[in-house]
């Protein structure tokens, strides 16, 4: 939420802050401050100028020649390209030798040009060339009272925006009158003058069917209204926070809203139907919105309607079919209180987020209601003119005095301060909270109507530590700090995975397990769809964490950060294969595991002169697996096999009740290239996905010493010719499981002729066997060897090769 310093000398006139100190305060009072943009002043060449004529210029279709009066003796011609120029109108103008600063720092000196044949002594400016905010839809336009000539400092002060980060918790706080309450301490708030408008009970103009969805709804008929742009007061504030002025009218609403946090719109009475709104929650259709697009509408949706259509989606926005135009005349001006629920749930359904619907949906003070409804109408009698012909009002604001006691003891002692019952009052009464009684040290609080979070005593306790200052209370001299012991076996796997995978190098990442339904359509079919997506890009549950990991991975690259090692423990989601009949709980239907992924990519080691720098390939990330496995005792449990040129598969073998079987754990990928290129990836990536519970299945931490043999070792070397179809693995598997005496395998030769001289492959093992009990001799050896033989040859089709 953007705030402008000087706006809020509106409400706070003697206000003079230190931006610096202003940005600590609002930090401290857990409005945290996310940005600062400083406007300084202009350079006093850049003066306000009025357009006295405009005509087309000859060569070029989308520039005119503008003949300015800057308060010299004669007006300058310029030449500009905006589209909303015109006769009359009060801009300011960069006279030659003026120096603009532009975003990014860079400066633009004002010069004498030549713009296709034409001569131009300067530059009308648009609001972002003087830095005045974002805009450039067209030149900026000041208020007709200011005088050709003279400095645009005289009219545009220098201003501070702050973007202030707001809990969902503390919608008072979405506006200027918000932020003043806050920083007002003992000064009073001065509020927008209005005029009290009396109310009728509706009946001509106002309708309401849902009570439920609108409790209370207001309208003020405002007649002969004109609608022109607005004054330029008006349009600076607007464009200090960002936004673009369209009319009196509108920006008039807009106004309101952000100065005190009531939402408005303004109807085209006369493009009502009937001359009425009735608020409704049981209509199907569809309208265009004011950003338009079609808005779909269904029954459970609260909606504006006339007597024949829906014209506005209520509390988020309203409907191009019954907008302020030129041509408006009358209006309509609508103030309402929305149920914050069916705000949400209609903002989430039509896909629509709105200033509006971003405080209704958080809860807006509902005796602001009417006090918003009659500034606002009193700024359009004054800027649009016209006269009040009718106002209405249909229900009750939602308000019913909460009372929340408070015990100073209490209080000090949650805190540690020794404050008294009067200066905890004097703190709450700056909120807005009024005592009500006093007795027995127990002190009883009003909660007003603008505070929706304020329910218990904590947390009156909590607004008196945030305003006190949490760096005004004294740690305590008593408090004893332990710090935990170190454990060797883990309490907690998946803690103890992230410590292991920590250590060999990586970093941790955490993503969001809802991602978009193309993103996860590239892995697998049956996903697990959300039911009320809260964006159009988390759609569904993840099936596996690597969508997410290359998002990631694509995000650092664009950002230049190339050389990755990452690394997630995080559950997956998809639909089991179990139909209905067979599901005993809805959650049968589902499937959840929890996976570890490691993800390296470009360089293997930092640029340096001491070292190569070499591009990471998979072998880097296997040998980054087999540390882990190394880590977890699961090293000489596990096999890593090729399943083809891109893919590598990790089985450990499982133990339970004395039988033991190999159980697929995941896999090491090199990634397509395809799926690299739909996630905007131009290097190679390479990725393991690991099965959590496997790990944990399989992971014992007692390590157990086995001392090596007392007895000779023997070697022995057999090569073997071996089918194609037979992978080498199985081979090796095979001959370390022939013989307990046969301690390792592995492979040292590998001879594979060309498809014309018969595809043979030829494959050459070596073997450790040992026996820890005494001295092997060559019959026993040679048994062994003659097993392993006639054991590969049954089941393999592996012959010894005969040298």
């Amino acid at each position: 939420m953007k705030i402008s310093v000087n706006w809020l000398k509106d409400f706070l006139p003697a206000f003079s802050p230190d931006i610096a100190t202003l940005v600590e305060h609002l930090t401290f009072l857990g409005l945290e401050v996310e940005n600062v943009d400083e406007l300084s002043s202009h350079d006093d060449r850049v003066v306000v100028g009025r357009i006295e004529d405009v005509r087309a210029h000859p060569d070029a279709e989308r520039l005119t020649i503008c003949m300015v009066d800057v308060g010299q003796p004669e007006p300058l011609q310029i030449v500009c390209g905006a589209p909303n120029v015109r006769k009359g109108m009060v801009v300011p103008v960069a006279t030659i030798g003026a120096v603009l600063k532009l975003e990014g720092g860079e400066k633009l000196t004002i010069k004498k040009s030549k713009l296709r044949g034409q001569e131009s002594f300067g530059m009308i400016c648009a609001a972002d060339e003087l830095g005045l905010s974002h805009d450039h839809s067209g030149v900026m336009e000041l208020d007709l009272s200011c005088m050709p000539g003279e400095a645009l400092n005289n009219y545009v002060h220098a201003d501070a925006i702050l973007d202030i980060a707001v809990t969902p918790n503390r919608p008072d706080v979405l506006s200027h009158l918000g932020i003043a309450r806050e920083l007002a301490g003992d000064t009073p708030v001065s509020y927008p003058a209005f005029s009290p408008v009396a109310f009728a009970e509706s009946g001509t103009f106002v309708e309401v069917l849902d009570r439920s969805a609108c409790p209370f709804y207001s309208a003020i008929v405002i007649r002969g209204v004109t609608v022109a742009p607005s004054p330029g007061w008006l349009q600076q504030k607007l464009q200090s926070i960002g936004l673009r002025p369209k009319n009196n009218i509108v920006d008039i609403t807009n106004y309101i809203l952000h100065s005190i946090g009531q939402p408005l719109h303004a109807f085209d009475l006369n493009q009502l139907e009937g001359g009425k709104v009735i608020v409704r929650s049981d209509m199907s259709g569809s309208f265009i919105s004011l950003n338009q697009e079609s808005c779909s509408i269904e029954p459970g949706m609260t909606v504006i309607c006339d007597s024949m259509k829906p014209v506005a989606l209520a509390g988020v926005m309203g409907g191009l079919n019954s907008a302020v135009s030129e041509s408006t005349t009358d209006i309509l001006l609508e103030s309402a209180y929305f149920a914050p629920s069916l705000i949400r749930k209609s903002a989430r359904k039509s896909g629509i987020a709105s200033d509006s619907s971003y405080r209704f949906e958080r809860g807006v003070d509902p005796l602001n209601v009417q006090r918003a409804a009659e500034a606002a109408a009193a700024l359009i009698l004054d800027l649009a003119g016209g006269c009040i012909a009718a106002a209405e009002q249909c229900g009750a604001p939602p308000f019913e005095k909460r009372k929340v006691r408070l015990r100073p003891d209490r209080v000090n002692a949650l805190l540690g301060t020794e404050l008294d019952s009067a200066t905890m009052t004097g703190i709450l009464a700056r909120l807005g909270f009024e005592e009500e009684s006093a007795c027995d040290n127990e002190l009883l609080f009003s909660v007003p109507s603008f505070r929706v979070d304020v329910d218990d005593e904590i947390d009156l306790v909590e607004e008196i530590a945030r305003v006190y200052g949490y760096d005004n209370i004294r740690p305590s001299e008593q408090m004893v700090t332990t710090y935990p012991q170190s454990r060797k076996t883990p309490g907690y796997f998946p803690d103890y995975l992230r410590s292991v995978v920590t250590g060999l190098n990586f970093r941790e990442i955490l993503t969001n397990p809802l991602i978009k339904r193309e993103d996860a359509e590239l892995f697998d079919s049956a996903l697990v769809a959300a039911l009320n997506p809260i964006s159009e890009g988390l759609e569904v549950l993840r099936p596996t964490l690597v969508p997410a990991f290359l998002k990631v991975i694509a995000h650092n690259i664009r950002h230049g950060s190339r050389d990755l090692r990452l690394f997630e423990v995080a559950r997956g989601f998809r639909k089991s294969s179990l139909d209905g009949d067979s599901a005993t709980s809805p959650l049968d239907g589902y499937l959840e595991r929890e996976y570890l992924v490691m993800a390296v990519t470009g360089n293997r080691y930092p640029r340096a002169w001491n070292q190569p720098s070499g591009s990471s390939d998979v072998y880097d990330l296997t040998g980054a697996v087999e540390m882990l496995l190394e880590k977890l005792n699961l090293l000489d449990k596990s096999e890593l096999n090729f399943y083809n040129d891109r893919t590598v598969g990790i089985e450990l073998m499982l133990t339970r009740e004395g039988k033991t079987r190999n159980c697929p754990a995941g896999v090491v990928q090199i990634m397509d290239p395809g799926l690299l290129k739909h996630f905007a990836i131009t290097q190679d990536v390479f990725i393991a996905e690991i099965d959590s519970a496997v790990l944990e299945a399989c992971f014992n931490p007692d390590v157990i010493y086995e001392p090596p043999s007392k007895f000779p070792v023997v070697q022995r070397d057999l090569s073997f010719v071996l089918p194609r179809s037979v992978t080498v693995q199985s081979l090796v598997r095979l001959v370390r499981t022939s013989d307990p005496y046969i301690r390792s395998v592995s492979v040292f030769d590998l001879f594979e002729a060309r498809e014309e001289d018969g595809g043979e492959r030829r494959v050459a093992l070596s073997m450790e066997i040992a026996d820890y009990n005494g001295t092997l001799h060559d019959e026993r050896i040679n048994e062994i060897l003659l097993h392993v033989g006639s054991s590969a040859e049954s089941k393999l089709g592996a012959v010894i090769r005969q040298v």
